[in-house]
């Protein structure tokens, strides 16, 4: 089955990042021999899954880049992610959309076409209306040795929040402000649980939190049925947010041709 797909490149670059990549917009950052944006759209599109990818961002400087890309749309993104997202989600709305639509990042260039296709597969799988990965930080470690990642121990294991969204589409406005708020903390493990109530706070101080209690309290919060995929591939969790993240980035990036 094929869905669309947005990425959220409205972003701002960091005071930090901004010190040795001198771009306004994290998705523009020169990494290799390409903008850091175009390894998350080469992944897309290498993926079985995936039917129109459309871009909330700076529509001149993506349109420079994307101009010979086939269904490739570029909408203006908003001055913060909400903005951006409800952007792309109206311009796929116009175009009799797919069943789901997968939500992503632009600060995710390690990201490969059988990570996004490991995700959408165990997402078919499950009777659920929104999905979010993680990754473990066993496989984090072994992957990628050294970086530094938020985790929280859960019963069910040691995870870090992923990069990987999906939503069915008949119920994105209904959850269209949780979407996004989850998208900002995704860093942020305590975070997130706040947005659910201080009774998920206090399973993860005394340790008791696990993955499911967390989806029973979302769908009792929202009346959506929520579940996490756990991926294997560590593409997932990792972005480039820091200067460390970028050296990484072109340690490992710097010999791919397209």
């Amino acid at each position: 089955m094929q869905y669309d797909a947005i990425i959220l490149a409205g972003g701002e670059s960091s005071g930090e990042l901004k010190k040795i990549a001198p771009y306004d917009n994290e998705a523009l950052i020169i990494i290799g021999k390409y903008p850091m944006i175009y390894y998350v759209y080469q992944a897309l599109r290498q993926s079985s899954h995936i039917r129109n990818i459309v871009i909330s961002g700076p529509v001149e400087s993506l349109r420079n880049i994307f101009c010979r890309e086939e269904n490739v749309y570029i909408v203006e993104g908003g001055d913060n992610a909400v903005e951006s997202f409800v952007n792309a989600v109206n311009f796929l709305q116009d175009k009799e959309p797919s069943r789901s639509v997968l939500i992503m990042p632009t600060d995710i260039p390690f990201i490969t076409a059988e990570a996004i296709d490991d995700f959408i597969n165990q997402s078919e799988k499950h009777d659920a209306e929104f999905f979010y990965a993680v990754t473990s930080k066993e496989v984090n470690d072994h992957k990628f040795p050294g970086v530094n990642r938020t985790y929280v121990k859960l019963t069910d294991g040691i995870f870090t929040g992923g990069n990987l969204f999906m939503l069915r589409t008949g119920i994105i406005n209904q959850v269209i402000d949780m979407a996004v708020q989850l998208v900002l903390r995704r860093k942020n493990p305590l975070a997130m649980a706040r947005l659910f109530g201080l009774g998920l706070v206090w399973q993860y101080f005394i340790k008791r939190l696990s993955i499911k209690a967390v989806e029973k309290r979302f769908y009792k919060v929202m009346n959506i049925k929520g579940k996490a995929i756990i991926s294997d591939y560590a593409e997932v969790g990792v972005d480039v947010d820091k200067p460390s993240d970028l050296e990484l980035a072109h340690r490992y990036l710097a010999d791919i041709t397209f």
